[in-house]
């Protein structure tokens, strides 16, 4: 994990020293939410292991841009922020009605059955292996990894709400 950091560090850094003024850089989301770590307690309940460790990465990311911004004072009006994804995410699974998302952990598209995934079509019939939700607006996942286009939209609405980072970059 921490050579992974260090080399976003070191990539930020080589952006910002090519002339780009202002950078944003998203740190990880609760990985531990994510469905396909949820289906281990039928979308339940976030795992905290895998959280565990997006907080670690997200605190070395931080303390590693802190860092970073303080070596280049050279008061050229820009700006290095961390987009805190963790807690804009975390803020919509533990109060999704309060973004008109009903299914926080089950994602919207599933595969018929454990070989499959959301998308799968089989290669003879081309019939489709996968099912969507009646209500794809009201899931946070659209599979088991991404947000759907409303889980997004409750994200970006969290964390514009809740931050000033996005208000640097202008």
């Amino acid at each position: 994990m921490a050579s992974v950091v260090k080399q976003m560090v070191k990539n930020v850094a080589r952006i910002h020293a090519l002339g780009v003024k202002k950078i944003a850089v998203s740190g990880l989301q609760p990985v531990g939410c994510l469905p396909k770590t949820t289906a281990l307690s039928s979308f339940s309940q976030c795992n905290s292991t895998f959280n565990d460790f997006a907080t670690s990465h997200n605190n070395l990311l931080r303390r590693g841009l802190v860092k970073l911004k303080q070596q280049e004072t050279n008061n050229d009006n820009s700006s290095i922020v961390i987009l805190d994804l963790y807690d804009s995410f975390m803020s919509v699974l533990n109060h999704p009605s309060s973004y008109k998302i009903k299914n926080h952990f089950k994602p919207c598209c599933v595969g018929l059955s454990s070989q499959y995934a959301c998308g799968s079509v089989d290669d003879k019939s081309m019939v489709k292996k996968y099912r969507v939700c009646n209500d794809p607006k009201s899931a946070f996942f659209w599979d088991l990894v991404h947000p759907t286009q409303s889980g997004w939209h409750a994200v970006y609405s969290n964390l514009r709400a809740t931050s000033n980072v996005l208000q640097q970059l202008h």
